[in-house]
């Protein structure tokens, strides 16, 4: 798939076939587009699919202004408005799942259907704390100083052990991020998720949530806390994984897609 770049500088690919349901996969804080390779691979036979750069991560360029969610959400609209695509099914995984939540509410016509994956709720005291030091640790030292950590919160040690080529590119990915941008953005996981609690209400199309019994900053109580402010959200706790279970174990995250898909995001809707 060739890269291309919108106006307001985003990194985007376009593929899958000429479905008119179209799948736009938001990425997390300090990855980039390519995260969704196993996602791209399995549903572009089926469904049109985007996928993207957030500000300042992979090939985009940095904001022009502070990144927020709000920020970030622009950014999606613009490049929706560019390419002529009125509705879209989003899906977003950690800040990307943020993201998906704030567009939703803000653009709800244009918002068809949404899939939450390990993103966060309301974080109790230590859990804040906790990213906010991490927080400070990168505006400090940068992305280097907080990968290791950030490996075994996301993928389970056995995983780890026996794929060094997946767990290794993930880590490549985090540094490959320009300290000062990281900072500015990973300031938008620590506040930002204050800004997608309390939506009821304000989101009413078909949701999925998602995420893994042993995701220790986004787990099952959390992904409860989202589905319950959503009327009719479907609720999915994966056992036995991490932080990364779409790239630890994608064909069952997959299955868990295609369900909802063929569900409640049908070409007969």
């Amino acid at each position: 798939m060739k890269n291309n770049f919108s106006s307001n500088g985003t990194s985007y690919k376009i593929s899958g076939n000429s479905s008119h349901t179209v799948l736009v996969f938001i990425h997390g804080l300090g990855l980039k587009k390519d995260m969704w390779q196993y996602q791209v691979d399995e549903f572009k036979r089926e469904y049109s699919i985007l996928t993207y750069d957030l500000f300042g991560h992979g090939l985009s360029s940095r904001s022009k202004k502070k990144p927020s969610l709000l920020i970030f959400t622009q950014q999606l609209h613009e490049l929706l408005v560019e390419l002529k695509l009125s509705k879209v099914v989003l899906l977003g995984f950690s800040l990307g799942g943020m993201i998906a939540r704030y567009f939703a509410k803000t653009y709800p016509s244009m918002t068809d259907g949404l899939v939450i994956l390990n993103s966060p709720h309301k974080r109790t005291e230590l859990a804040q704390n906790a990213v906010l030091n991490r927080f400070l640790q990168v505006k400090q030292k940068g992305p280097s100083s907080t990968v290791s950590d950030a490996i075994k919160r996301w993928f389970t040690p056995e995983f780890d052990k026996k794929h060094k080529e997946i767990t290794d590119l993930v880590r490549s990915w985090v540094l490959s991020n320009d300290a000062d941008v990281y900072g500015e953005n990973y300031h938008v996981l620590v506040t930002g998720v204050d800004e997608v609690i309390g939506l009821n209400g304000l989101i009413s199309c078909p949701t999925l949530v998602v995420t893994s019994d042993q995701d220790f900053g986004n787990g099952p109580e959390m992904a409860k806390s989202i589905a319950k402010e959503i009327l009719g959200a479907r609720l999915i706790i994966i056992q036995g994984l991490r932080h990364m279970a779409l790239l630890e174990r994608p064909k069952e995250i997959n299955d868990h897609l295609y369900h909802f898909f063929k569900m409640v995001l049908s070409e007969e809707r």
